[in-house]
Parts: C-alpha cells; structure tokens; sequence
C-alpha cells in the first residue's frame, strides 16, 4: 500500500499549544507553592491563605474564620523570610481580620483550645467569639486563666487602635439555676462585665471605649436543640466597631433642592436688609 504524501501547502494545526501552555501554567503554580511551603511558617502561611481569600473572595461578605480547629502542640515562628504578600494592599478592616485570625491561630495551638475561637468579618466590624467552655467556668462569671490569656492577646491589638469595643454575653435557652443570676439577660450581662472590666482593669483599655451588653438566649447562632447547638450558643462575642464614616453617597438630584442635615451649620450666605439713610438736617 502506497504511503500517504504530505500536504506541503496544508495548514499547520496549533491546538497542541493551548494544552502546553495549560500544563506549563499548572507547573509554575505547583513549584510556586512548594516553595511558599518551604519558606513561611504556620503564621506566614495563615497570612498567605488569608490574602489570597480577600482576593478571591468579596470583601463585602461577611467571613469567618474558625481558630485552630485541631489540637495540638505550641509551634515556633521560624525567623525565615515570607514569600512577597499583597496584605498591606487590603482595606484596613482586612488587614486587622488577617493579622487576629493568624495570631489567635498560634495563641489557640499554644493553649491547646482548638476550635473554642472563631473570628467573623462583618459589616459592623470584627466578631472574636470565645466560647462559654473556653472562658467562664461552669455557672459562673469567673474568667479562665486561658480565656484571660486570649483577652491579653487581644488588648495587645486593641492598644493600637482607638475602635470602639462591645462585648455581648450569650447563653442558651435554659434558665440559669443561680439566685444571683434569675434570668438569663443576667447572666449574660454580669459576663459581659467581667470581660469589660477585665479588658479595662488588667489590659487599660480605656474604658470610654467599652460597652458591655447581654442578649441572654435571644441571639443564637444555631437553634437551641441539642447539648451541641447549646455549647455552641453559650459564648462571648467581642464586636470591634468599624465605623463606615467614610463611606458616603450622594443624594443631590438636578433641580432638587435637599433640606439641611439637623445639626449641620447653614452655610447658606444671607442677604442683610441696607441701612436706611437718615433724613439730613432742616427735613
């Protein structure tokens, strides 16, 4: 059977080249990862997954991260150089999220407390969620040596900025069996104080910039239907207050003329009536 010439004036297929340079892009980010993992420790590589979240992700949703999920022993920071980051590129509110998600991270394996700290970026601010087991002992509103360990963490990073801090009390739906406490706005108020007066007396914060308040059982973050969900209720959450004053919109419409904001100086310039003129003498 004869061979089949070939075409010389027939087209060359390119389509190989898409596959190679799919293959050559996936390589590139192989290496470029292991050698991220080669160089960074466990807190640069909690910075790198947190950026790269913020980029892949809205910022504008709310984000949650779930501190030390596994058990385990303290992890030294190394002193080796972390791969080029785009983290101080974040808006500032990001930026705080990663920096306490990635210290309360290291904070949670040194404490051997895996899974009692969950940090949440919402609209309002930044959420650090101590759970009840992590920082109250059992019907009461002792704090726990490690929970003021974590409070301390915290104060570090509060003193660096001028926030505004609330720290709500929350418990599950069963009634407290305490006279002190009657209800559950009681002890979930009388907690809150604690943590207040702790963050103020031991850390010095200034106290203008606290606030303690207690929802009792009427702020679950998951139904109230198991000893689970229950642990999961019972908690103290430290809202950092990001205001959004510089987030403005303009509301001036093309021959709409709005009223004036209450409060607001009117800068609106007046007319003054002229002088009359005095009549000259003998008139």
């Amino acid at each position: 059977m004869a061979r089949k010439k070939k075409c010389e004036d027939c087209p060359v297929s390119e389509a190989w080249l898409t596959s190679w340079a799919d293959m050559m892009s996936l390589l590139l980010v192989f290496f470029m990862v292991l050698y991220a993992m080669a160089n960074t420790d466990l807190k640069n590589f909690a910075e790198v997954a947190a950026s790269l979240r913020a980029a892949f992700n809205s910022l504008g949703t709310a984000q949650t991260s779930i501190i030390g999920t596994s058990h385990g022993g303290a992890t030294a920071p190394s002193t080796t150089t972390s791969a080029p980051l785009f983290f101080q590129t974040l808006p500032p509110r990001q930026r705080d999220f990663n920096r306490v998600s990635t210290e309360l991270a290291v904070l949670a394996q040194q404490l051997d407390v895996g899974g009692e700290i969950d940090v949440n970026l919402t609209l309002e601010g930044m959420i650090i969620s101590l759970s009840n087991e992590l920082a109250f002992k059992p019907g009461s509103t002792e704090l726990r040596p490690e929970a003021k360990v974590v409070l301390d963490q915290v104060a570090d990073f509060l003193r660096n900025s001028d926030n505004k801090i609330r720290v709500e009390g929350n418990t599950d739906d069963i009634p407290p069996n305490d006279p002190r406490y009657p209800t559950n706005w009681d002890l979930s108020v009388a907690r809150a104080v604690a943590i207040v007066r702790y963050l103020s007396e031991e850390d010095g914060i200034a106290p203008n910039r606290l606030t303690a308040a207690g929802n009792g059982e009427f702020n679950p973050v998951v139904p109230n239907t198991d000893p689970k969900s229950r642990a999961k209720n019972r908690r103290a959450d430290l809202v950092i207050i990001y205001p959004n004053g510089t987030k403005r919109f303009s509301l001036s419409v093309p021959g709409i003329e709005l009223p004036p904001i209450p409060g607001k100086d009117d800068t609106t310039p007046t007319t003054e009536p002229a002088p009359t003129a005095q009549p000259e003498n003998g008139q």
